[in-house]
Parts: structure tokens; C-alpha cells; sequence
């Protein structure tokens, strides 16, 4: 089983089916919070939706086009992030990312998002990365500043859930040579 220890804290874990359990009882925990900025959260009810996902994911990233991990803080399931969108012509993908909120506010996901630009670009040879957050995210978009992702603009009315048309802040990171 990969895992990378990314600090005395942090692990970062390919996920398995034994991670769908407290996976979705951390979604469970914050389902409210978490669907005010993610819409897939109200799809993932049952075990068997984050069965399906996890394996769903681990065939992605057998076939080269998804890459995802479990987050662990001190050997406990927090949160998850993931590459997609992979477009290998011209090397770049997406990340995606979300923590539990008690998880939060402790500089985890940035830690974890730097382990993730190592992957994304000496792993898996991408050469830009994008970034993308409801404008109002603040915590997310604060993780993408941190780790400093250049705000390329606002996408207005980009994405629609929750009812209502979303505008997005688009962020990318570029390879350093």
C-alpha cells in the first residue's frame, strides 16, 4: 500500500474500500458545510455511493487520467484531494481537495497540497496545474495563495449548483524550470 509520510503529522494514502467507512462519516460530520461548496457531496449518502467512488477513482488512475489520496493526520482519516481533468497533449490538470472541518485551520491542506504539486510534477510530468474555487471559498482559495497559485481571473456564473449560478476563481501553477 502507498503511503507517503509528508511530515510527523500528515500521511498521504492511496485509498482502499476500508477507507470508504470513515470517509463518509467525515462527509456525514460536515455534510452541510461541505455542500455549500461541493456539489457532489449530496451523491454520496450511502456506503455504497463511496464504495462506488473509490472504485470508480482506483480504475481512473489505473487507466492514467485521475490520481487521488486519502489525507491521514495523525493516522486518522481527515479529508482527500485529488488530480483530474488530466489533459496529457499539454500537461496540465486540475486539483480538488477537502478536509473535515476539525481538521481545519491547522495548515494541512496546504501541507498537503505542496505534497501534491511534487507528485503532479516530477511524478506525472504535468507542467501546470489549475486551481478552482467558488469566489466566496475563502479557505480554499487561501490554500491556493499560500502555496502560491496565480490568480488567473474570475470565471462569472462558471458552475451551477446548489441553484444558482457560481462564480469561480481560476488559479494555476506553473512547473518552475
Amino acid at each position: 500500500m502507498f503511503i507517503n509520510q509528508v511530515n510527523d503529522k500528515i500521511a498521504l494514502k492511496l485509498p482502499t474500500q476500508s477507507d470508504a467507512e470513515p470517509l463518509l462519516e467525515l462527509i456525514d460530520e460536515d455534510r452541510q458545510y461541505l455542500g455549500k461548496w461541493l456539489p457532489w457531496v449530496k451523491l454520496l449518502v450511502a456506503m455504497s455511493d463511496e464504495r462506488a467512488f473509490l472504485q470508480d477513482g482506483a480504475e481512473k488512475m489505473a487507466q492514467g487520467n485521475f490520481w487521488f489520496a486519502v489525507i491521514l493526520v495523525d493516522g486518522e482519516v481527515a479529508g482527500m484531494l485529488d488530480l483530474h481533468g488530466f489533459n496529457q497533449t499539454h500537461h496540465r490538470c486540475q486539483i480538488g481537495y477537502w478536509l473535515g472541518s476539525r481538521f481545519q485551520g491547522q495548515g494541512v491542506m496546504t501541507i498537503c497540497v505542496a505534497a501534491l504539486e511534487k507528485i503532479a510534477f516530477e511524478e506525472l510530468n504535468m507542467n501546470r496545474l489549475e486551481l478552482m474555487a467558488d469566489k466566496h471559498n475563502q479557505k480554499s482559495r487561501s490554500v491556493a495563495e499560500r502555496r502560491d497559485f496565480h490568480l488567473d481571473g474570475i470565471l462569472n456564473q462558471y458552475a451551477f449548483y446548489n441553484g444558482a449560478y457560481r462564480d469561480m476563481a481560476l488559479y494555476s501553477k506553473l512547473r518552475q524550470k
